[in-house]
């Protein structure tokens, strides 16, 4: 298996290079065919590589493929190398699992446009990157991939570039991200210069023989930088308000980023030097309260948004939130176990609302759906499995994960007792405030009457065509094409059943977890998912007047409401903050240093003074004797004046 490592994130790189070269002049089913096949036999290599992995009773066997020295400077080798142990197989087989069928939904998704082969084209490159990113043996390798996923992102959610606002959305996530990356390389000089390698096995080893003792403020430094990478990638605070904007790709661009790959790229990272983090538990505390207080942020904005994408973008986040709390406890497996499950259940959902959008002509505001479950039944269950895993009914898989999650911040497996009560309670609420938001979403768009053919403002649309705004009528809803609900059969299944695989156990056997405390745990998640999931459902399908009540007559809920429909504007305050001063300075720069300094007094000025100059030198050559005689006579006496002038003096 050694020796066929390098064809998964290979494959999808061909296909990158195939459909991107020649796609223009390929039919589109061998356009479908290149773009899919990549991916899918990755899924069958990495099956069998995990496979090779898991038998062996060591958990930390791994194999790996060198190619090639890639960077040579000095003494400092850096390989090209690729490994696979459980915790990078069980990455390899989410990306390219839940990437394949994202890449089956594609081609009926994206049946009708125009730059079918480009967009294909972009896909295997995101997924060829995001693979480098797990399957590299050393930190710089990550990088590479790191950047990669970056550079797609930007292509993808500005794929529809005639529609400005998405070319700000993507112009806004390469930003950011680049915001966060400055922490990550910050992160691997320090890494190098504390341990000498890049190299994760030599890293992690190195921390456990005690090789960092005494260098604990490094350590802290260190973990921190490459946490504020992990910010960047996966939207924690303050670098999570990409993430949303990034609902201006196709849909299936959305379930790739949210579910599979790049947003999970900070917890791989964590995960990946756990050793390191742990040695730096200072370090640890912050990961875990901005986790948490991420959760809850999101979950607030999602509660009132009316796009369909943008209340599964917040969710995004927040579960993200989740995540990271887990891992500042100290518990990476737990943290990866929910985002094996949240990649099942969140690619469902994006891909059940791009089916939903689909089936509106591409209308995504809420306020124009509802009665849906009497034209699009199939779609319907399926997104509802999708809802009530997201929300953590009892048994499903997000269940299982985020109530493990809720778990080990009561205890405090990193040893946090102080704010340990603090976040179990964050984490409960904000478990409450998913069960509801999620149903709300499912109540308006599925049950009541349909709003279609009302005249209501449309906010975003998921093309660039004029279809979102106008009114759909009702008879003309039908079901998604077979290749786009295939695959949420699939995720469906996973959604249910993904919960029962033994993660935990699998990945970091030596993890201690109080089985009893665990089961009360899963008990009171459960019964708070319920209690947020009926309240929902009542509310807006039943007792709508509640609604106006607690956010348009209550005070204190008519503030929150609008705190929340403006997401705490928290992007007005970064544009106020940090844009326009940037701004400002920029025009300033501009106007003062560029034009006026450089351009009007270097530049012009320079060429105003030797083109001034040269006139008057050019009457000196007029070509006739006399006018030569009286400049020379001229000079002459200069000449004799300046010498008197010099002897006086």
């Amino acid at each position: 298996m050694e020796n066929l490592i390098i064809l998964i994130p290979l494959l999808p790189f061909i296909g990158f290079l195939v459909n991107g070269l020649f796609g223009k002049r390929l039919p589109k089913a061998l356009v479908s065919v290149v773009a899919c096949a990549g991916p899918m036999v990755a899924f069958g290599i990495a099956v069998a590589a995990f496979l090779d992995v898991a038998r062996h009773e060591n958990a930390e066997f791994a194999i790996g493929q060198s190619l090639w020295t890639w960077i040579q400077a000095g003494d400092v080798q850096i390989p090209f190398a690729f490994s696979i142990d459980r915790l990078s197989g069980i990455m390899a087989l989410v990306v390219t699992g839940i990437g394949s069928l994202i890449h089956v939904y594609s081609t009926g998704y994206m049946k009708k446009d125009p730059g079918y082969a480009k967009f294909f084209a972009y896909l295997n490159l995101f997924m060829s990157a995001m693979l480098v990113l797990i399957l590299g043996d050393n930190i710089v390798l990550m990088f590479l991939g790191w950047e990669g996923v970056g550079l797609c992102s930007y292509l993808l959610i500005g794929f529809w570039y005639k529609d400005l606002n998405n070319c700000a959305a993507g112009i806004k996530a390469f930003v950011v991200n680049r915001v966060g990356d400055l922490g990550f390389l910050l992160g691997i000089f320090g890494i190098f210069v504390t341990f000498g390698s890049f190299e994760f096995s030599e890293i992690n080893r190195a921390v456990l023989a005690g090789g960092a003792e005494g260098n604990e403020t490094i350590l802290f430094w260190i973990a921190i930088c490459l946490f504020i990478g992990a910010t960047g990638k996966s939207a924690q605070i303050p670098l999570y308000v990409w993430l949303p904007d990034a609902m201006a790709g196709p849909t299936p661009v959305s379930a790739l980023i949210h579910a599979a790959t790049m947003v999970t790229s900070g917890v791989y990272l964590l995960a990946r030097l756990g050793p390191l983090f742990s040695a730096a538990p200072e370090a640890l505390t912050i990961i875990a309260t901005i986790g948490a207080l991420t959760a809850l942020l999101a979950a607030l904005i999602a509660f009132s948004q009316t796009d369909i994408k943008k209340v599964l973008a917040y969710s995004t986040v927040s579960q993200l939130g989740y995540m990271f709390l887990a891992t500042g406890m100290g518990a990476y497996a737990v943290a990866l176990f929910h985002v094996v499950t949240h990649a099942f259940f969140k690619a469902l959902l994006f891909l059940g609302a791009g089916a939903v959008i689909h089936s509106m002509h591409h209308e995504q505001d809420m306020r124009k759906m509802g009665a849906l479950r009497q034209k699009i039944p199939q779609t319907y269950w399926l997104f509802l499995i999708g809802a009530l895993a997201l929300a953590g009914f009892p048994l499903t898989a997000g269940f299982f994960s985020k109530d493990e999650i809720i778990h080990v911040a009561h205890t405090g497996i990193a040893g946090l007792t102080e704010a340990r009560t603090v976040l179990w309670g964050i984490g409960l609420l904000t478990a409450f405030l998913t069960a509801f938001y999620t149903f709300r979403l499912v109540a308006i768009v599925f049950f009541g009457e349909y709003h279609g053919d009302a005249d209501s403002v449309t906010e975003t649309s998921d093309h660039d065509d004029d279809h979102g705004h106008r009114p759909v009528d009702y008879d003309d809803i039908e079901e998604s094409p077979l290749s786009m609900r295939v695959p949420l059969y699939v995720l469906a299944a996973l959604s249910v059943v993904g919960g029962f695989l033994p993660f935990v156990h699998f990945v970091a056997p030596d993890l201690v977890i109080d089985e009893h405390g665990k089961t009360a745990g899963l008990v009171t998640g459960g019964i708070v998912a319920i209690v947020g999931i009926v309240s929902a459902f009542v509310i807006f399908t039943k007792a709508r007047g509640i609604v106006s009540k607690l956010c348009e007559e209550n005070p204190v809920g008519r503030i929150v409401y609008k705190l929340s429909l403006n997401k705490f504007y928290v992007d007005e305050l970064y544009g106020y903050m940090i844009v326009r001063p940037i701004a400002v300075a920029s025009e300033f720069l501009f106007y003062v240093i560029d034009r006026a300094l450089i351009d009007f007094l270097i530049v012009h000025g320079s060429a105003s003074y030797t083109r001034g100059l040269a006139s008057i030198f050019r009457r000196m050559q007029s070509g006739r004797v006399p006018t030569y005689a009286v400049w020379f006579v001229a000079g002459a006496v200069g000449v004799l004046a300046m010498t008197l002038w010099m002897a006086g003096s």
